[in-house]
């Protein structure tokens, strides 16, 4: 039996709809511009900022000196597990775009979603994780990071 639809809450249609006029406002608003890949100079001159600031745990330039130390990964109804930061590198894009892959031990399974994350000079955060791979020396894990402005 269908409910009616003031008591279902957002309908398919209802979320159709609220995605085009976002899709609408960020491309009216010059962010979209920046997400097509303008040059900085040209979103400077549409008024879109770079990233200024921000907690540390989303710039690159925190984990470029801790590459090689070890990051806990807190997973529900488990121990935390030990994974290392095997590279932080900057990737193309507007503001600042960059990548992080960990590598965990042989045998660690971890699925793809959000973790809270802890080490000792960044203090504790949450990051989306993906599995990216996994080798001989066990299994890889990326974090994508992708500020376009503040």
């Amino acid at each position: 039996m269908e409910q009616p639809s003031e008591a279902r809450g957002l309908t398919r249609s209802g979320l159709i709809k609220a995605g085009a006029a976002a899709a609408l406002a960020v491309g009216a608003s010059g962010t979209g511009a920046a997400l097509a890949g303008r040059s900085s100079a040209e979103r400077v001159e549409a008024g879109i900022k770079g990233p200024k600031g921000g907690p540390a745990y989303l710039r690159r330039s925190s984990y470029a000196p801790l590459v090689g130390t070890t990051f806990r990964f807190h997973v529900l109804g488990a121990h935390a597990l030990r994974l290392k930061l095997v590279e932080a590198r900057a990737l193309r894009g507007p503001g600042e775009s960059f990548s992080l892959l960990f590598r965990g031990r042989r045998g660690v399974e971890l699925k793809s979603g959000t973790y809270r994350i802890d080490h000792r000079a960044l203090g504790s955060f949450e990051l989306f994780v993906n599995p990216v791979g996994r080798g001989v020396k066990g299994l890889d894990l990326e974090a994508v990071v992708n500020r376009i402005a503040t």
